[in-house]
Parts: C-alpha cells; structure tokens; sequence
C-alpha cells in the first residue's frame, strides 16, 4: 500500500516552491499583458476584464497560501481537519486555474504549460490527500 502520508507531505512541498514561481510568472505576463493588450482588445471599451483577471489572480494566491498552510500544518501534525479544510479549499483553487487557463482575455502558451502543471500538482494532491483523510479515519493497525 502506499504511504498517502508521505506523498502528499511530498508534493506539497513540491507545490511550495512551484507555486512561488507560478504566482510570480502569472502575476508578470498579466502586467505585461495588461500593458500590450490596451489597443489590440479594446480593454478601454470594457475595463472589467482586466480587472476581473487581477481579482482571480489576487484570490487564487490567497486560496492557494491558506490550502498549502493547512495542508502542510494537518500533514505534519496527522490530524485530518487542517487537511479536509485543504482539500475544500482546492476546488475554488482548480476554479482559479482553471479561469485563468480558458476564460482569460489573452492566454498565453507558456500560461497553458504552467496553468496544466499546476492543475496536474493539485490533482495528485487532492487524490493523496483524500487517501490521507480515509487513512487518518481508519483506526491503527498493529500488523
């Protein structure tokens, strides 16, 4: 069986550092698109647009700090609240991402690499944290 205790605390440590260069990358090209775009997309016609990409991108980085906290809080003390509260909170999360990799004004392609990665990061987390949670239910074996 594997060990759902180790690869999740794994990748969310792999997540800590991928999310750092994921949040700086995006919240770079959306300055320089917001920069570039203004003539070509008519954003001064309907300024929303911009603005709504700003809000998911400044929600998604607040979700995704507090999932990764309380996941790596619950992970490292086994308790399995901080970890449930972890997995709620990646549904909003794989919204976030989600709209940012289709529903943006302008998506660029490196966007959809870094946008896929970080979906197939917290896939794997969601699968391992699930089998975390039904572990910690679980009562102990003495095998």
């Amino acid at each position: 069986m594997v060990n759902s205790s180790l690869a999740y605390e794994i990748l969310l440590y792999i997540n800590s550092f991928y999310f750092g260069l994921f949040a700086t990358c995006e919240l770079g090209t959306l300055i320089l698109k917001s920069v570039l775009i203004i003539e070509k997309y008519d954003v001064e016609k309907d300024p929303t647009k911009l603005g709504r990409d700003y809000g998911v991108l400044i929600g998604l980085f607040i979700i995704e700090a507090a999932r990764l906290i309380l996941g790596r809080k619950g992970s490292l003390s086994e308790k399995d609240i901080p970890v449930l509260f972890s997995v709620l909170l990646t549904v909003p999360s794989i919204m976030g991402v989600l709209y940012l990799l289709i529903f943006q004004v302008v998506v660029l392609r490196i966007e959809y690499i870094w946008c896929t990665l970080m979906l197939c990061i917290q896939t794997l987390e969601f699968v391992f944290a699930s089998m975390f949670i039904v572990s910690l239910c679980r009562g102990p074996s003495y095998d």
